[in-house]
């Protein structure tokens, strides 16, 4: 970063511009929400750390199916992945459906009451977690097809 160009910065970062920028700048974004059909997800391993549900305890066969999964998905905007039938993009299941969820439910989802769920190619298993504006939350892998009801 050029030296006048940091300066300027920090001139904005103490000053009443920075919080009418701030003030803008959220009101420029208030409706971002509704422009997430438009967006490419966006995929989040941060909470997929339970036990033998995480990727890290799958075989590689699955870590491969995931990646393959994610790369396909990728190309899509949300708008299209919900177009998909559920076997190719993804279905939201009521909480009440699960047979269990191993470890703790994230804090940011308790009071979800739909969970979302992405099949993996060739009957690999489903990866389990929350949808929040673009990002996929992934937090259980299922590879043995137990964790709800089909």
């Amino acid at each position: 970063m050029k030296m006048e160009a940091l300066e300027g910065y920090l001139k904005l970062a103490n000053s009443k511009k920075r919080d009418k920028f701030l003030k803008d700048h959220e009101e420029n974004n208030k409706d971002s929400n509704k422009a997430v059909n438009d967006l490419f997800p966006k995929f989040s391993f941060e909470f997929n750390n339970v036990n033998d549900r995480s990727t890290a305890k799958c075989a590689k066969a699955v870590r491969v199916a995931v990646i393959d999964k994610i790369i396909r998905l990728s190309s899509l905007a949300w708008k299209e992945i919900k177009a998909l039938p559920r076997e190719q993009g993804f279905e939201k299941i009521g909480r009440d459906s699960f047979k269990s969820l191993p470890g703790d439910i994230p804090h940011k989802f308790k009071d979800q009451d739909k969970i979302d769920v992405f099949r993996l190619p060739s009957k690999k298993g489903r990866l389990i977690g929350f949808i929040e504006g673009d990002t996929f939350y992934v937090v259980w892998v299922d590879t043995k097809f137990d964790m709800y009801n089909h």
